[in-house]
């Protein structure tokens, strides 16, 4: 038996999902793994610091291993835990969020709740971007394989709400039966309405085109269920070309608010779970009338707003001019006062901010995480109270570390499985001034 086909035991699961074993000083990464689980291995790669290999046999299953009920998983790069169990994938990405911070950020947090969980474990995005491609001469939906411009069929994709997969599944059929498309689409993107089942078709294109092609092209969807509206756009920046046909916007429900979200605006996928942050948000900062917070990366309101139907005085800052237009929209429609707009950066709008001025920020920023300049300003300017959601364990650690250094301390922190079967994580953190 060679070294590449002796057994080799998985010691825990890594962010990203990955199973993590050792032999000997060698770090070896692997796909569809478990904690405990003792698995042959082979194409083993070298890579900096550490090696990937892929599962040839599992020899002592995990008892929480389940067989995968995606008949592309292991293939589409979308889902990495599958074949776990979901009540234990809470407690390993659990696991994974108190490593990361350990290592990354050098904080030692033994209290971690378990993720609260999803509503669904399946069926639970309300919007999805699906891949246009070729294959055998018939276009398909489908995502990339892991880690390559490989296409893999998914648009009967399990994440996606049923509804939405119906409606995926007619368009799929429409693309397979082999009816030329007026211009190349190169991705799909549905958005569906919880509240009002309304859904919002964008397709995106190489570009250049024109309205003729655009209108053909939306043509071919426009009798969909549900559809209310449609968009096309060709290119990127600022020679982008963008046509409408019906709305360009649906409207959901969140913590008793109206929210209009238009093309250009984020659109949260797991919708019920983004309104249990919302709340469990609003518990946190608790009773607020005269308090005043000021949210960055504020998007369409989602978060702001409750905290000002609250009775709280919230400053929305966010740089998107559609989302921050989304959210004044909101405000204007669900009647709620105490709210202003900025439309600026995070790290310009902080560097106008005295001390003293807010009892509360709000930062939701994306996978980047925060600047090295906002965290520097957030450490001069002494509020109170952060409130951090972070949709990356990476960077939050690293920034926790920064934040923790700059004069802060950690109060709490949960976790939200806000995509289960995949290995990303939504952390909503309390930070005080020590």
């Amino acid at each position: 038996m060679n070294a590449q086909e002796s057994p080799i035991k998985i010691e825990k699961l890594v962010e990203g999902g990955w199973g993590l074993a050792r032999r000997d000083a060698e770090v070896v990464l692997l796909r569809g793994v478990m904690p405990g689980e003792m698995v042959r291995i082979e194409g083993k790669t070298k890579r900096k610091g550490y090696s990937e290999a892929r599962v040839a046999a599992i020899l002592d299953p995990s008892p929480h291993r389940i067989v995968p009920p995606c008949p592309v998983f292991g293939r589409c790069g979308g889902c990495q835990l599958q074949h776990v169990h979901y009540e234990a994938q809470l407690t390993e990405k659990r696991a994974v969020l108190q490593e990361t911070l350990r290592r990354v950020g050098k904080l030692t947090i033994e209290d971690i709740p378990r993720p609260i969980a999803s509503p669904e474990p399946y069926g639970y995005r309300g919007t999805v971007r699906f891949l246009v491609f070729k294959r055998e001469d018939r276009l398909q939906l489908g995502f990339h394989r892991e880690r390559s411009h490989e296409p893999v069929e998914g648009a009967a994709c399990l994440l996606a709400s049923p509804p939405l997969r119906e409606v995926a599944a007619r368009a799929s059929d429409r693309l397979r039966v082999g009816t030329r498309l007026p211009v190349r689409v190169h991705a799909l993107e549905m958005r569906r309405s919880q509240a009002t089942g309304h859904l919002l078709l964008i397709h995106r294109t190489a570009g250049p085109t024109d309205r003729t092609k655009a209108d053909r092209l939306m043509a071919h969807f426009r009798d969909l269920p549900g559809i209310v509206g449609q968009v096309m756009t060709a290119g990127e920046g600022a020679r982008t070309q963008r046509w409408v046909s019906g709305q360009d916007w649906i409207e959901d429900r969140l913590c008793g608010l109206t929210f209009r979200i238009s093309d250009r605006s984020f659109m949260q996928a797991n919708w019920s779970v983004n309104e249990i942050m919302a709340r469990c948000i609003g518990d946190w900062v608790g009773p607020s009338p005269s308090l005043r917070i000021l949210e960055l990366y504020a998007g369409i309101g989602t978060l702001g707003l409750p905290l000002a139907r609250q009775g709280a005085y919230v400053t929305e800052v966010e740089s998107n001019p559609y989302a921050l237009k989304d959210a004044r929209h909101a405000a204007k429609h669900n009647h709620v006062g105490r709210s202003r707009f900025r439309h600026t950066s995070a790290e310009a709008m902080l560097q106008r901010v005295e001390s003293g001025e807010y009892d509360v920020i709000l930062a939701d920023p994306p996978r980047t995480g925060l600047s090295e300049a906002c965290v520097h300003r957030l450490s001069e300017i002494r509020v109170p109270r952060l409130l951090y959601l972070s949709c990356d364990s990476s960077t939050l650690a690293r920034d926790l570390s920064r934040l923790c250094a700059g004069g802060y301390s950690i109060s709490r922190i949960q976790p939200f499985d806000m995509f289960p079967q995949t290995a990303h994580l939504e952390t909503l953190v309390e930070l005080v001034r020590s």
